[in-house]
């Protein structure tokens, strides 16, 4: 055996080793959890506990399980609980909508990014200096970023990354298809939340700084530095999308006339496109608002398990032949499930974990954005000679950066890094972010270095469309998660889906009422059972 053979043989003898080790804790990790029961289903109103209850109809009452207590998962239950439901959600924090929920732009438009060549090609530049003949110049800022420790060393990522490539690059046929079909489910969900918003007896409007005027998507001339000390212009023109929003392109001179904080950039806007019926709000606040009305109000029946992390599951074949749910191993307790009972995962960027301890690959990356708000108030106070219209009063985006008014708050959404579950902002990435915020609003400059940096994850789903649905292989088993951009939006549609399949109601009965197809957003072909590889992932992840 040569010296160069026996090099690499020991190199990865111990990587090898130390994966071995964890895939072995792995498949030994439920013996290792706490064995006494968890009743969860106590928590519910005291005439509620027995299982045979029955609604004001004379029907057996259904009983969900939501896993996740975000925005999604927190508006499902409140679907399923106004339709009759008993629901327990599982949040493994002490408070429900506090990652990816507390850090949303807040944007409600009925409208979806294309997420197709031009966004692998932005994928890929953030992953190496790669050559001019795949996007280009070299931008003064980059959106998306990468932690290469995290991201190459996870085969997670690596199949990820793969489904991204191919679907962004070779879609199939009915790609297209299939995107027209989840922008009519925007408008769905977007219009269902606009009517709680805009009902006069709900004070839900006010209570999430709800904001109906409109949006302003700015293009600008960007001064690019060259290796030869000579500089160039590039327009930068905000992101494509396909979208149901009634908008016109304005002129510079209107645009400062309806927004004129955008006076104030660095660089001079040239025009805009303008959604005068474009809505926003805070997704944190409407989160923990709705939490609260599922557990307080008397009609409905909702309990919250904080502090429950979902740590493995047991599954069983039924008289069906498929497989079902029949207990939940989490950190407190064991969760036992009946058959009646249905699963929703509804976990965000962590649907992936959560799958995978069912044996199941799920396409969602989590891609973390960065946030900052800001208070107006704070910001008039600092600065007597600052004005109420020297301030974002609508949605003020473009390519890189999105700003939002959300009641007093001014929230800044930037760039997306690929970097596994770690909430915490990275160094380099957030002085990027807090220069562009600084370029675009410099005279928020005292604010803008002062206030901290938000983190949370984006599930971004590889082809860009939702996963909403029953999955295939477990009767009792749902999904609601996706598409990785700004779908808090969609929380509202997505809950009302799931009630309706969970009743019974087939895809085609929901086209007919809707008029939307919600089979193009099934998870069936794309959540697929993948035992050994779900295995090595929770081994690299250490789950």
């Amino acid at each position: 055996m040569s010296k160069q053979v026996k090099m690499a043989i020991s190199s990865l003898a111990v990587p090898a080793t130390f994966v071995a080790y964890r895939y072995a804790r792995v498949l030994d990790r439920q013996s290792r959890l706490p064995t006494m029961p968890l009743d969860i289903f106590s928590k519910l109103s005291s005439t509620q506990t027995d299982p045979q209850i029955e609604d004001s109809s004379g029907s057996k009452k259904k009983r969900v399980i939501v896993i996740g207590g975000g925005v999604v998962g927190v508006t499902a239950a409140y679907k399923l609980a106004k339709s009759g439901k008993q629901v327990v959600i599982l949040e493994p924090r002490s408070q429900p909508g506090k990652e990816c929920s507390a850090c949303a732009a807040g944007g409600m438009q009925r409208s979806n990014p294309v997420v197709d060549r031009s966004t692998w090609i932005s994928v890929l530049q953030c992953m190496s200096p790669l050559p001019v003949w795949l996007g280009g110049p070299k931008e003064n800022f980059r959106f998306f970023h990468q932690n290469y420790g995290e991201t190459i060393s996870d085969p997670f990522f690596l199949r990820w990354i793969y489904t991204f490539t191919m679907t962004s690059i070779f879609p199939d046929a009915h790609q297209a298809e299939k995107r027209v079909e989840q922008l009519k489910f925007t408008k769905y969900a977007v219009d269902d939340m606009v009517r709680m918003m805009e009902d006069s007896e709900d004070p839900m409007a006010k209570v999430s700084g709800y904001n109906k005027r409109g949006s302003v998507s700015i293009s600008y001339d960007s001064i690019l530095e060259e290796e030869d000390d000579e500089s160039s212009t590039k327009k930068i023109s905000p992101t494509s999308k396909m979208s149901y929003e009634p908008s016109r392109s304005i002129d510079a001179s209107e645009l400062f006339q309806i927004e004129p904080s955008v006076r104030l950039m660095k660089v001079a806007p040239t025009s805009a496109k303008y959604e005068d019926e474009a809505k926003a709000a805070n997704s944190e606040r409407f989160t923990l608002e709705l939490a609260r009305r599922c557990v307080e109000d008397r009609e409905l029946d909702v309990s919250i398990e904080y502090n429950t992390c979902v740590k493995a599951t047991t599954s069983s074949i039924n008289k069906a032949g498929k497989s079902q749910i029949v207990q939940l191993h989490t950190n407190r307790g064991i969760i036992k499930v009946p058959n009646d009972v249905k699963v929703l995962v509804a976990a965000g960027a962590w649907t992936s974990h959560v799958l995978a301890l069912m044996e199941l690959y799920a396409p969602v990356y989590p891609l973390k954005g960065y946030s900052m708000t800001v208070s107006a108030k704070e910001a008039l106070k600092g600065n007597p000679q600052l004005k109420l219209e020297d301030l974002p009063s609508r949605i003020v985006s473009d390519k890189y950066l999105y700003t939002s008014r959300l009641g007093d708050d001014i929230r800044i959404t930037s760039i997306g890094e690929f970097g596994g579950w770690d909430t915490k902002p990275t160094p380099d990435a957030d002085a990027e972010f807090r220069r562009e915020s600084l370029s675009r609003m410099p005279h928020l400059a005292p604010l803008i270095n002062k206030v901290s940096t938000r983190c949370g994850h984006r599930p971004y789903v590889s082809d860009g469309l939702l996963l909403l649905g029953r999955i295939p292989s477990h009767e009792n088993l749902f999904v609601s998660v996706g598409p990785g951009s700004n779908g808090w939006k969609l929380a509202m549609g997505s809950g009302d889906i799931i009630d309706r399949l969970m009743d019974g109601q087939s895809k085609e009965q929901i086209q007919a009422e809707y008029g939307f197809d919600v089979g193009a957003l099934d998870p069936a072909g794309r959540v697929v059972f993948s035992p050994i590889f779900s295995r090595l992932c929770r081994a690299r992840w250490n789950i």
